[in-house]
């Protein structure tokens, strides 16, 4: 592994320097590679959180108990790719407070990787989504050219629309923005040129991923 020292503000410093801060991070990486397989958070030389990017061909429980003797806290994160959408699956474990960890599921565009268009939690001893927790998000860009969250939706336990917030119109100002539901959906449809029916219900990925 190949390790980089950085700052409480990602930048890249030596280790000397390092050891003589609060608080500083350490990135492993795969060895003459720029591919990341962890962080380590660290504050007065104690790992107070680890991040880990779990690959296909890794043991879990192998690498559960390597991070157990590292930290009480860590977060395990696994990405796949499909069909033009990355999904990222999260286990974040606090051992002090429980030994399941709390998972989530994220999509995101495989062309913008930043911003997440579904994130959902994932019921442990089901393994299936508690839906009445599902985010979605549509982008757009402001007058600035800068991308936001122009619609957030929320839903219900059936999975189907609770609440949609449309903040195109205004996105500083919240009085002004409009309020949509399941049944109300397609006022809110009538207002785009592209297809929106994604955000109508809490399924994961958009119906063309499905389609093999």
């Amino acid at each position: 592994m190949r390790k980089v020292y950085k700052n409480i503000f990602g930048e890249v410093i030596s280790k000397n320097n390092a050891v003589k801060q609060d608080e500083y991070h350490l990135y492993y990486y795969e060895k003459d590679s720029d591919v990341l397989k962890e962080i380590e958070f660290i504050s007065e030389d104690s790992i107070y959180n680890i991040n880990y990017f779990i690959s296909e061909d890794e043991n879990e429980n192998q690498v559960l108990n390597y991070l157990k003797e590292k930290s009480d806290f860590f977060d395990v994160e696994k990405k796949d790719t499909v069909d033009g959408f990355i999904i990222s699956t999260n286990k974040l474990y606090s051992l002090s407070v429980d030994d399941q960890p709390l998972i989530s599921r994220t999509v995101f565009n495989n062309d913008d990787p930043e911003n997440f268009i579904c994130s959902q939690v994932i019921n442990n001893e089901t393994q299936k989504p508690e839906l009445e927790k599902t985010v979605k998000c549509w982008y757009t860009t402001d007058e600035n050219g800068e991308k936001y969250a122009a619609i957030e939706c929320s839903y219900q336990e059936d999975g189907k629309l609770e609440l949609a917030v449309d903040k195109t119109s205004d996105p500083e100002n919240e009085q002004n923005w409009e309020h949509f539901d399941y049944d109300t959906f397609q006022d809110l449809q009538a207002k785009f040129d592209m297809d929106i029916s994604y955000y109508k219900t809490a399924e994961l990925l958009p119906q063309e991923a499905f389609q093999k």
